[in-house]
């Protein structure tokens, strides 16, 4: 485990949109690697002689460049050299942190179209989503998520290049589990302990770790909570963070956890979209066709990173044969994401409490996944599943179940073990 650099999925999607006009905005979490992609872009540019100028907002805040657009813009052309023909690469870190972020950003674009190239970063969806109505047409979105299981694991095996899998092609995914199966429950134990801050994952040393993740949690209370938000009762959000931890894989009762903090409703309501806006957690409403009974269902809770569960509920020790069936829930949704948008995936739940885990909506169908955490051929296909399969057989494409170690494929059902399931090219699945 040598490499210092890790690719990021990301790069290859951001880098078709360096030449286009449009503003490049990459939202995610603080510590989830935006600068460092800001500044491998930046050098990249720079290797191909373009022209770049990089400023941490959240550090210069206070100077009088960001009084306005104009005065910034005039400040460009005073310490830069660029025109139409030779175009300046802006890399703004951090933008959440001005006054008006959209508003400066639709004026900076308009002075500046094609001949300033903008890149920027932000921690907070609440601050960014700001910007929605200055910027339409102006900007393309991104989420830089903590580093998923197979950024992980091209560290973990010093390997840049990772085999993926088509879903019907599974005797070449056999053939990999068979050569990398106890190596891979070896880097599935590590990234459940620590999740993919990648400063968490890049240190050596289990005391190390521990003290960097709680370091990364420390941070994003004092400034992104405190400071940004002004937030006046830390115990309170603190404890909601140490409740959810507890629940991930679970419906989120709102008003149990009302009562439970002694907090006024609306309050925490406020308090659950700023973990939501911040990348703390995600709330995956139930799968309905009616949208109506959707919205007015109990949603379950996930984190963002697994490692905010373990510094906060330090349960599990490294036994892969005693993983907790919801933290392995949470696993899958966490790789779920780098495929789909949160508002693709769903999970069902009957009146009598049968469930399916997801339901994700992909563009050929709808893909079931249940995970059932156990040993060998003993898992069997749910009834929940069966009786959806029922109502919704026609919608359905692929049903998947999630196991310790089973691996099997019978007409579209997938047995799949959880470390194996990252390797799945959901993506390369969807098209023709």
């Amino acid at each position: 485990m040598v490499m210092n650099i890790i690719l990021r999925d990301i790069e290859k999607k951001i880098r078709v949109w360096l030449n286009e006009p449009q503003i490049i905005l990459i939202k995610g979490a603080r510590r989830a690697g935006k600068t460092t992609l800001l500044n491998i872009l930046k050098s990249e540019l720079e290797k191909a002689d373009r022209k770049t100028a990089y400023f941490a907002v959240d550090q210069l805040i206070y100077e009088p460049i960001w009084k306005n657009s104009s005065i910034f813009y005039k400040f460009l052309k005073n310490e830069y050299d660029f025109s139409k023909d030779s175009p300046l690469f802006l890399f703004l870190d951090e933008i959440q942190y001005l006054n008006d972020p959209g508003l400066f950003l639709k004026t900076l674009y308009d002075l500046s179209v094609g001949s300033v190239k903008t890149l920027v970063t932000g921690s907070s969806t609440l601050e960014l989503s700001k910007t929605r109505e200055f910027l339409p047409g102006r900007k393309v979105e991104f989420v830089l998520e903590r580093f998923s299981f197979l950024e992980f694991w091209r560290f973990y095996t010093g390997k840049n290049t990772i085999a993926t899998f088509k879903l019907e092609d599974l005797e070449s995914l056999k053939d990999f589990y068979i050569a990398y199966s106890n190596r891979l429950k070896e880097g599935f134990i590590e990234y459940l302990t620590w999740g993919g801050y990648p400063e968490v994952v890049l240190i050596q040393g289990k005391d190390k770790k521990d003290v960097m993740l709680k370091n990364i949690l420390n941070t994003y209370l004092e400034k992104d909570v405190a400071a940004l938000f002004h937030l006046q009762n830390i115990s309170n959000f603190n404890k909601l963070i140490y409740l959810l931890s507890d629940q991930v894989g679970q419906l989120l009762n709102k008003k149990e956890l009302s009562s439970t903090l002694g907090m006024h409703f609306n309050t925490l309501v406020s308090y659950l979209d700023l973990l939501s806006g911040t990348f703390i957690f995600d709330y995956v409403p139930p799968f309905f066709t009616n949208v109506r009974k959707e919205l007015s269902k109990m949603p379950k809770v996930y984190a963002r990173d697994i490692g905010v569960i373990q510094c906060l509920r330090p349960d599990f020790y490294g036994d892969y044969n005693l993983i907790n069936g919801h933290r392995v829930e949470n696993f899958i949704y966490r790789h779920l994401l780098e495929f789909f948008d949160d508002n693709k995936i769903r999970f069902y739940r009957t009146r009598g409490g049968a469930e399916i885990d997801f339901i994700v909506t992909s563009e050929k169908g709808l893909i079931l996944i249940e995970v059932k955490y156990r040993k060998g051929r003993q898992v069997k296909f749910p009834r929940a599943m069966k009786n959806f399969e029922k109502i919704y057989g026609d919608m359905v494409r692929y049903r998947m179940i999630i196991t310790q170690d089973y691996l099997d494929f019978e007409e579209k059902r997938l047995f799949i073990p959880a470390p194996l399931f990252p390797f799945l090219d959901l993506i390369e699945n969807e098209r023709p």
